[in-house]
């Protein structure tokens, strides 16, 4: 054996004395104290104000407007029990001094909050040991939900979305005062939209109003559209579809309903009152020139015979679905083989 492999073997043997041993006397010595937790604290503190600009940020150059005299509490995550509360003072300002970790903060709602339709999204600050942690606590008219969970709201309850415009206001009413939008779970149609906000497809908005239905398709009346509206954003690709999955839609519910949406080689059939059957092979399905589509498009576009690619928004209108294309881009003639 030379010295190195010695000396590994005696240290090795060494140290499995010295744990051996160690273990015995384990059991001749007290068990140690538990540990004891520290009480550690942090602080929270924010400014509380109504978001008139809604960019989550107070700038009181755009309208924002801090609350006096609201109550701020953390809670126990995921409880109700409160750790630490506060009041705001004259410039919306609040400091509460509550234990480490992730704290949910809520705000009470004020008799000027509730008259006003103001309410708090949430969130859930996380707080370290002798430190502050700093929140934006803008107030809004909604909270922003998936189109698809919008979908799911009684009738006559408010609601907030955020998407993309994908039909334009004149796209189909005269009264230029409705338009179709998207998000990634699927499209629904707002009304009652003012025209001085010259709203374009493309358009990224939010919106909040309430939830309606009109000859059975879900719609968004009296809608306020806040202010940050991103000009330009970019419109979603229409989702393909046949036209046997088109007249399988047979829910106003379904995401496809309100989504811009493409079917490829259709023949078009005769039309009558707005609308006409249409079949790319896989089942009829329905057309419709709606409003203003019927001058800017017009059925002598479509020639018995002939094939189109046909774009257009996914309508439900007394639970017959329909697809409404936007204008004279949206239908192209092609090859039907």
């Amino acid at each position: 054996m030379n010295f190195r492999t010695f000396f590994t073997t005696r240290r090795s043997v060494s140290v499995l004395t010295l744990l051996a041993g160690a273990m015995g006397m384990g059991a001749c010595i007290d068990d140690p104290e538990p540990v004891t937790a520290i009480e550690a604290t942090g602080k929270v503190s924010g400014i509380l104000f109504f978001d008139r600009d809604n960019n989550n940020v107070y700038t009181p150059t755009a309208g924002d407007s801090a609350m006096n005299g609201v109550t701020v509490r953390l809670l126990d995550r995921g409880t109700t029990r409160v750790v630490g509360s506060g009041t705001t003072g004259a410039n919306g300002r609040y400091e509460i001094s509550v234990p480490v970790g992730t704290h949910d903060l809520d705000v009470v709602r004020s008799a000027e909050m509730i008259a006003s339709n103001f309410i708090w999204c949430g969130a859930a600050p996380s707080v370290y040991r002798n430190e502050a942690t700093f929140v934006q606590t803008p107030l809004k008219f909604g909270c922003v939900v998936r189109i698809s969970a919008a979908k799911l709201v009684a009738t006559g309850a408010s609601v907030t979305i955020a998407g993309v415009v994908t039909a334009q206001p004149g796209r189909y009413r005269t009264a230029n005062d409705n338009l179709y939008m998207q998000d990634l779970t699927g499209g629904i149609q707002v009304f009652g939209v003012p025209a001085a906000l010259a709203l374009q497809e493309g358009d990224s908005i939010e919106v909040t109003g309430v939830m309606a239905v009109f000859n059975t398709q879900l719609q968004i009346t009296s809608p306020r559209v806040a202010p940050n509206i991103k000009r330009g954003a970019e419109i979603p690709d229409p989702l393909l579809l046949t036209t046997a999955q088109l007249a399988a839609t047979t829910n106003g519910l379904a995401p496809n309903v309100g989504r811009l949406v493409r079917v490829r080689r259709v023949t078009v059939g005769t039309f009558a009152s707005g609308n006409a059957p249409f079949d790319d092979g896989s089942g009829a399905a329905q057309v419709r020139l709606d409003g203003n589509a019927a001058t800017t498009i017009g059925t002598t576009r479509f020639v018995t015979g002939r094939c189109y690619d046909i774009t257009g928004i996914v309508g439900f209108f007394n639970n017959a679905t329909q697809l409404q294309p936007r204008g004279p881009l949206d239908v192209t003639e092609v090859s039907c083989s």
